[in-house]
């Protein structure tokens, strides 16, 4: 597993030319979305229930179905650097992650992800009804996750 302190250029080697898939880890739903070989593309693909009792199959399946060869974590960096319960949830899910998936997971800044997801939600113009639906900006965030994470690593 590669955190944040791994400076993304050296990251290439683990993403150049291969479909990656980022997530947003929330308290009830997990979005995620997929971006193609070339990064340029990048797909918001719903949401999984954190509390489902087939949470691990249905992950693994969809990044199989979706050929995934990467994946990232979103994890909300504080400034005065506290680890909070959250970022420790986050951590473990990483690992059962990787461990599920066998596919390498990088642990990426995601701090304001869901309030940038809102915003750029606004400014393309989402209706508010489709923005309070269940799960739309969770899978957002985990889009906005992937483009700054691709445009890093260059």
């Amino acid at each position: 597993m590669y955190d944040t302190n791994t400076d993304p250029r050296m990251l290439k080697r683990f993403t150049e030319r291969r479909r990656g898939a980022a997530f947003d880890y929330g308290r009830r739903r997990i979005g995620w979305a997929v971006c193609d070989e070339l990064h340029v593309t990048i797909t918001p693909k719903g949401t999984f229930l954190r509390q489902s009792p087939t949470l691990w199959d249905d992950i693994t399946a969809a990044l199989q179905r979706e050929r995934v060869e990467f994946c990232l974590v979103g994890v909300p960096l504080r400034e005065d650097e506290v680890i909070s319960p959250l970022v420790l949830e986050i951590n473990n899910f990483a690992s059962r992650l990787e461990k599920h998936s066998g596919l390498p997971v990088i642990l990426v800044d995601e701090s304001f992800s869901s309030r940038r997801a809102v915003a750029t939600m606004v400014e393309i113009g989402v209706r508010r009804q489709e923005r309070r639906r269940k799960g739309r900006t969770d899978e957002i965030a985990a889009a906005l996750i992937l483009r700054d994470f691709l445009e890093d690593v260059g």
